[in-house]
């Protein structure tokens, strides 16, 4: 079978032995493929990504000098029956398997192949199937936005909570969709790019604007939450809590959130920082910032996903914005890459 493979950097389409199912695995067919940004990161920096994963003890990730398909944003067709569903049936899962090392995370494995293939192998026990009602692309979405889902969970927001999106990349706008999914805000949307601006004012932000950083200090104090100690202890609403979604992933962001952001704030890091980054506890203690990093989700988030696609399938078509095959997903990279208009792109098999 076809599929795009990565080695040292270079994504090329090639011939790869087709995936045999073994007990517990369902053999299905690629139909649409979100690229991720991490797709990207493991493109262009390989050697370092594998290196943090192992680090962190993820004995299933890729060894970089060996070839992997990526691709784990996927709606898939079944090509035998599976878990009480038919074969043809549209499913969707979590891009997770369990094999001989432990969980084998598909897309970046070099055992279990991605969905920029012709087939690929899915945990049977995993799968959910996709309504008639649900395009294949917006059903590819569930994965991404359950990344949302829980950086949105690990906040604890609640009613009393005011927002900010640093960053309107895919992540930042699956934030901003399920927080307004959610019925909370105010949100704040903060890119430099207009295009980006504009998706995040069709997902719900309330505000947008590119970044400004008294601007957004202006806007916070609108709310009744101030930057400074003094102005917060003289005129803080208690009743509200700063919300901060850092989906920039670039140095210096921390620091500059701290300083220009609310007394008492949450960070929510989001965003996937390649390089070493400094921050200055002092200064977080005396504003009591509190930061919370996140990674993945749950099953049951990624059911939360699920099950808020499926109610409102047509809120996040927007979305996505081209589409190519998996003999051109170097022109997805490079159009994603260059930082233009497109937010998510889709690679089908053909």
């Amino acid at each position: 079978m076809k599929a795009a493979v990565l080695l040292d950097g270079r994504l090329t389409l090639e011939d790869v032995p087709e995936p045999v199912p073994a007990t517990g695995l369902a053999l299905a067919a690629p139909l649409a493929c979100g690229v991720c940004g991490s797709d990207l990161h493991a493109r262009d920096h390989a050697v370092h990504l594998c290196n943090l994963l192992h680090r962190a003890g993820f004995r299933g990730f890729m060894d970089p000098a060996s070839p992997v398909v990526m691709g784990h944003e996927f709606c898939a067709e079944l090509v035998e029956p599976a878990a009480g569903l038919p074969r043809g049936a549209r499913v969707v899962s979590q891009p997770f398997l369990v094999g001989d090392q432990g969980v084998a995370l598909i897309g970046f494995s070099n055992t279990y192949n991605g969905a920029f293939a012709e087939r690929m192998l899915l945990q049977e026990d995993a799968l959910l199937a996709v309504p008639d009602h649900v395009a294949t692309d917006i059903a590819a979405l569930t994965e991404p936005l359950a990344v949302a889902v829980h950086a949105v969970n690990q906040a604890e927001v609640g009613p009393g909570c005011v927002f900010a999106v640093l960053g309107c990349g895919p992540v930042g706008l699956f934030v901003i969709a399920r927080l307004r999914a959610m019925g909370l805000g105010p949100i704040l949307a903060v890119d430099p790019v207009a295009s980006r601006r504009a998706m995040a004012e069709r997902m719900g932000a309330d505000v947008v604007m590119a970044p400004d950083g008294d601007a957004v200090t202006r806007w916070w104090a609108q709310q009744g939450l101030y930057a400074g100690l003094s102005d917060s202890m003289a005129s803080g609403d208690a009743s509200k809590r700063a919300v901060i979604f850092e989906c920039v992933g670039r140095p210096g962001m921390l620091t500059a959130l701290a300083e220009g952001g609310p007394v008492g704030a949450t960070i929510v890091v989001v965003g996937v920082c390649m390089e070493v980054d400094a921050i200055e506890p002092a200064l977080l203690i005396q504003k009591a910032i509190q930061l919370r990093f996140v990674f993945a989700y749950s099953a049951e988030e990624f059911r939360t996903a699920f099950d808020m696609i499926v109610a409102a399938p047509d809120a996040l078509a927007p979305m996505v914005t081209g589409e190519v095959t998996i003999a051109n997903v170097n022109d997805a990279f490079a159009s994603l890459t260059a930082g233009g208009e497109q937010i998510k792109m889709m690679v089908r098999p053909t």
